[in-house]
């Protein structure tokens, strides 16, 4: 019975130790888009240094003055045509990023890049390291090389844990091509656990710290996105409320100024609403609500702007629109909910709406505020004219060219 509830501990063990890993995984993998992104902007300035560096190199080798023997020679020779192949190969990637580092998007392109551009810097340290036992027993370009991508490279721990194993095994073996003495290959050996060990150190610690301060990031955004719907938008509706609809007036009463267009106020009423709520209940009266609301967002333009008001009150902003193409497009809307059929459970219900249309150019820039007034007083004259119909207040404009062909006769008598 004791081994029965051992193997049981053991199998929950297991099993949360399981799901950990998994849920660790995930975790990393949320942030993998931003650091393929962080990789190549690392890696096109991380060339912007090496390019130099590399060919500052070649040109030292080149004026260095043989000592004429087949090792000197030979390490000579190697040295050079390595920093020629790492240099031709980091000009073309910088040739890459820099068209890629500006992106918001990571793509396949960028995903593997990454990893190339390691592997291969990784494999210039271990072929010059190798290169030079010929003349040397110190292993710092394997040392440096580790710092390199351990520091500039963000990979996942169990990749860079993959990568630098591998990189370790590399170096096991073509140290041993050019080390003749075992004692100096044992050693070397041993310094590249230690050169490996500092670049994965560094590589899980700045992991861990970039997805630390990503994951805030994220958090930072949400919450600053739902505060913003919050004060935005109505909750109800999901529509932008009277304060958001405001700003685009200004915003829209502004271009108007420097362009010249017309631009018109909605103003819609569902009528009789306080008969409903009293009638069915305030959760029918927030559906038939929702449900106008989908009605006005399907059936305006994308420039346009429809707006809770308040209560059972709705405003649109029709962009370079007239003042009878504003009330044509509340004519068509009028109609759309006359004859819809409103259904809410089993409840199945008709209701109109009254429409006011004026011109925001009627507005002055001193009395913005009030720019709804025109709208709001030919939206009382259809419910006094008695409901379900659209009236407008004519622009000051056509005020002025009415009264001018009015004068006109009148003088000539």
């Amino acid at each position: 019975m004791k081994e029965i509830k051992r193997f049981r501990k053991r199998s929950l063990s297991l099993t949360a130790l399981k799901r950990r890993i998994v849920k660790s995984f995930q975790n990393n993998s949320s942030v993998l888009g931003e650091c393929t992104l962080t990789n190549i902007r690392r890696i096109y300035y991380l060339t912007l240094i090496a390019i130099p560096l590399r060919i500052i190199n070649i040109v030292q080798f080149f004026f260095t003055e043989s000592q004429n023997t087949q090792v000197y020679e030979t390490w000579r020779q190697g040295i050079i045509a390595s920093h020629y192949v790492l240099l031709g190969f980091l000009f073309v990637v910088f040739l890459i990023t820099r068209k890629l580092k500006n992106r918001t998007e990571p793509n396949i392109i960028m995903s593997v890049l990454q990893y190339i551009v390691a592997v291969v810097i990784m494999a210039s340290g271990v072929v010059i390291v190798a290169i030079d036992q010929l003349v040397t027993t110190n292993i710092t370009p394997f040392l440096l090389i580790n710092i390199v991508i351990g520091a500039f490279f963000l990979f996942r721990p169990l990749v860079s844990f993959f990568f630098f194993l591998c990189s370790y095994a590399a170096f096991y073996y073509s140290i041993a091509f050019t080390i003749t003495n075992q004692e100096v290959l044992l050693s070397n050996r041993v310094n590249g656990v230690t050169a490996v060990g500092i670049g994965l150190l560094l590589s899980i610690i700045l992991w861990q710290y970039n997805y630390t301060n990503t994951i805030q990031k994220k958090f930072i955004e949400m919450q600053q996105k739902q505060l913003e719907q919050m004060a935005y938008y109505d909750p109800l509706t999901d529509l932008p409320n009277r304060r958001l609809f405001e700003k685009m007036v200004k915003r829209e009463f502004a271009a108007m100024q420097r362009y010249g267009h017309e631009t018109v106020i909605v103003f819609l009423d569902i009528d009789d609403f306080k008969l409903i709520n009293d009638t069915y209940g305030h959760a029918v009266g927030d559906e038939v609500l929702k449900q106008v609301a989908e009605i006005l967002k399907n059936n305006v333009r994308e420039s346009d702007t429809v707006a809770r008001f308040g209560g059972e009150e709705f405003i649109i902003l029709l962009s370079r629109a007239s003042v009878d193409e504003g009330c044509a497009f509340a004519e068509r809307l009028r109609k759309i909910i006359m004859e819809k059929t409103f259904s809410i459970g089993s409840l199945s219900l008709k209701i109109t709406s009254s429409f006011g249309v004026s011109s925001l150019r009627d507005v002055s820039g001193k009395t913005l505020e009030n720019y709804y007034y025109h709208a709001d007083q030919a939206l009382y004259q259809a419910k006094q004219s008695g409901k379900n119909r659209v009236e407008k207040v004519c622009s000051r404009v056509d005020l002025e060219i009415s009264s001018k062909t009015k004068t006109q006769p009148e003088l000539q008598n």
